[in-house]
């Protein structure tokens, strides 16, 4: 049996074995070229709209009061720069505030649906106005996630990040730092029933009385031994939709070699719907600021609908009730006992309008107590069951005298 040989030039096993590699590399070539010409148009056929992004979180920001506006809009693949960024909240003294270029890093999704952030990097600032510089460095945000214009449900803000945080803030007048921020931050946490925790803090504040001096006067705080305030911010709050309940628990700042104040309160009712009711209200009375009694009427029936749970406003005394009462004693020319006898008896006149004696006496002694030995001071409020707002503001213009009991409130002293 005669067998080609692979050698020979007629032969066709020859033919094929030439052949097989040539047709293979150009189809191979054509593959690679066409997946080349795909490469190249995904980018730009995927990339985000960034003029829709920036138009959407403009509206956003709109509708909390904000106007934002921006110089130019750059895409590159999924990341948007803002060029030229200020916000300016409302009001007619507002100024605005110039944050430069802002860069939103892996954003997705459209208005109607919504757009997410992986992370927004704010530039640094650095201005200066006249004799008042202002720094603001290590800026960023993130997690953002922007409600899209098909979501009809109700949410605290349409406007949700996870983290944000900043290393640091100044201001400088005439060359000196006036006051400054360090390691801001706001964590959220998203809870499965739909509702929110948020923990918020400063690490570290300052603020310079020295650096308001003008000429020869002494400023007030310098005067009563603080040239210098130091000190620290936390906090904490929760919204809870199927309840309603929305509590700040507590916020604290803490002053060093001062004193230390803690706020907190619970009111019930802030539910999903109330927040779309609000938000509605709101736009009626833009589009027609002329209907002020119709206005009045619901945000009265609004306000029907919250009731308040608890609250309580501590301070906790370091030195600064010592210092006040002996600044005072010395500019009034007198005593510091006697000082403190003129406060502590002026108080049942200021209270007479509650017309509550026992209420009365209770303050009373309460500041008393305090004013003596300063130690720690609260008011609270504490009722069996959540009171409707709308008691409180009806107690409180008709018969002050029934607060108290309808609240719970009391003023108690540490000592």
């Amino acid at each position: 049996m005669h067998r080609p040989n692979p050698r020979q030039p007629g032969s066709g096993f020859a033919v094929r074995s030439k052949g097989f590699p040539l047709m293979t590399a150009l189809r191979t070539r054509s593959l690679l070229a066409g997946l080349a010409l795909v490469l190249a148009g995904s980018s730009s056929a995927f990339a985000v709209d960034g003029q829709a992004f920036a138009d959407r979180l403009k509206a956003v920001l709109g509708e909390q009061n904000t106007t934002l506006s921006y110089s130019g809009v750059a895409t590159d693949d999924d990341n948007v720069t803002l060029k030229g960024v200020q916000l300016t909240a409302k009001g007619e003294a507002a100024q605005p505030v110039a944050l430069g270029d802002l860069h939103f890093e892996t954003v997705t999704g459209s208005t109607p649906d919504g757009w997410r952030v992986g992370r927004l990097q704010v530039a640094d600032v650095d201005q200066t106005e006249e004799e008042t510089r202002v720094t603001l460095s290590g800026v960023q945000v993130e997690g953002i996630q922007i409600k899209g214009t098909n979501d009809k449900s109700a949410s605290l803000s349409p406007l949700y990040f996870e983290r944000a945080q900043m290393s640091g803030a100044t201001m400088e007048r005439a060359g000196k730092t006036l006051a400054s921020v360090e390691n801001g931050r706001i964590e959220n946490l998203q809870a499965g029933n739909g509702g929110y925790r948020s923990n918020f803090g400063v690490g570290r504040f300052l603020f310079d009385a020295t650096a308001t001096a003008e000429g020869n006067e002494t400023p007030p705080l310098v005067a009563l031994g603080y040239p210098q305030l130091t000190g620290d911010l936390t906090g904490s709050g929760a919204w809870d939709p199927q309840t309603g309940a929305l509590s700040l628990d507590p916020l604290q700042l803490e002053v060093d070699n001062a004193g230390a104040l803690s706020f907190s309160y619970t009111i019930t009712g802030y539910t999903p719907s109330f927040i779309q009711s609000l938000a509605q209200l709101s736009k009626q009375m833009q589009a027609s600021p002329q209907a002020s009694d119709g206005a009045g009427m619901a945000v009265i029936g609004l306000i029907s609908q919250l009731y308040l749970r608890s609250a309580e406003l501590s301070f906790t005394d370091r030195s600064l009730t010592n210092k006040l009462l002996d600044y005072y004693a010395k500019e009034n020319n007198t005593t510091r006992p006697q000082l403190v006898d003129q406060l502590v008896g002026g108080l049942p006149l200021a209270l007479a309008y509650l017309q509550n004696p026992t209420f009365q006496a209770q303050v009373t002694d309460a500041v008393r107590s305090f004013l003596q030995n300063p130690r720690s001071i609260a008011i609270s409020i504490a009722p069996p069951s959540p009171v409707p707002a709308t008691q409180i503001l009806g107690a409180a213009m008709g018969a002050p005298q029934t607060l108290p009991q309808i609240l719970n409130l009391s003023v108690r002293s540490g000592n």
